[in-house]
């Protein structure tokens, strides 16, 4: 019989997946935890997180009976694996595409971007803080920060103040 949540999100394959809001906070505590060579694995047959020491090991503990009935997937994160997110979040460097692709950004957030721009301002900083979404915007001259809770609303109040 099916659990109401099998139901409906259906029985998740890969980690990507996985909807769970809460499961993929406790992954990305995990991920930052991880060191060189580990592996975070989660059991879809459980419903629980494990490190292994290196791919090897994760791969041995998906093989037979054990394995299949734990049902492992290999967790896999933009904190762990930092390529993209520097792409975004560089100082200085801010790549919209990629904030996009993160989950951060809407491609419907780019005209606050572009109307500020236009005036000159360039985003030095959008971070993830404990207060919310930080925005460091830049000129020539000055620089100003905004704070909010969503990156949606960061983006306005910046735009409705230099833009």
């Amino acid at each position: 019989m099916k659990t109401f949540k099998n139901l409906m999100e259906g029985r998740p394959s890969k980690w990507s997946d996985i909807k769970d809001k809460n499961t993929k906070k406790d992954a990305s505590t995990f991920l930052k935890a991880l060191d060189d060579g580990q592996v975070l694995g989660y059991s879809l047959g459980h419903e629980e997180f494990y490190i292994f020491e290196d791919e090897k090991d994760f791969k041995d503990a998906s093989k037979g009976s054990k394995g299949k009935d734990m049902d492992w997937v290999k967790v896999e994160g933009w904190i762990r694996h930092g390529i993209a997110i520097n792409e975004a979040y560089e100082p200085g460097n801010f790549n919209f595409k990629a904030a996009v692709k993160l989950g951060m950004l809407d491609k419907y957030d780019e005209k606050p971007i572009l109307d500020m721009k236009k005036n000159g301002w360039k985003i030095y900083e959008f971070l993830l803080t404990s207060r919310g979404f930080e925005l460091t915007m830049r000129n020539k001259k000055e620089e100003q920060k905004f704070i909010d809770k969503r990156p949606d609303t960061v983006l306005k109040q910046a735009q409705k103040k230099l833009g």
